[in-house]
């Protein structure tokens, strides 16, 4: 309770002091929360991390990858692996297309002007 009622009277000296700043020295103050949001963020990602650490050895891991690897969850090692073209634009050979996702804005024109998906394969 005594912290409260501490929280209580600095709140009102912060905010007076906030109001006096200058735009200058409330953008400097910006990027000094913002740095050190980042900094507790990483601290607390680190923490977190040393503890399923910690308990993954307590449970005969031998590290948090172990673990999840004998969880059948590993990786993915195909992040970031780009798929192959199968389509290509007939008025523009650098657009291609692999075939997964959203069909780009030159497929849709081409199949609304009533042309086949099968006309763009690349061969």
């Amino acid at each position: 309770m005594a912290k409260e009622k501490k929280a209580e009277v600095e709140q009102p000296k912060i905010q007076t002091a906030i109001l006096e700043l200058s735009l200058k020295e409330l953008v400097s103050l910006q990027a000094d929360v913002d740095r050190l949001i980042k900094q507790r963020q990483k601290e607390d990602k680190k923490d977190i991390f040393n503890r399923m650490q910690e308990m993954a050895k307590a449970a005969g891991f031998s590290s948090v990858a172990a673990f999840m690897a004998a969880q059948g969850r590993s990786p993915r090692s195909d992040k970031g692996v780009r798929m192959p073209p199968k389509y290509r634009n007939p008025h523009d050979a650098q657009q291609t297309w692999s075939g997964k996702g959203r069909k780009p804005g030159w497929v849709l024109s081409h199949l609304a002007g009533g042309g086949e998906l099968e006309s763009l394969k690349i061969v």
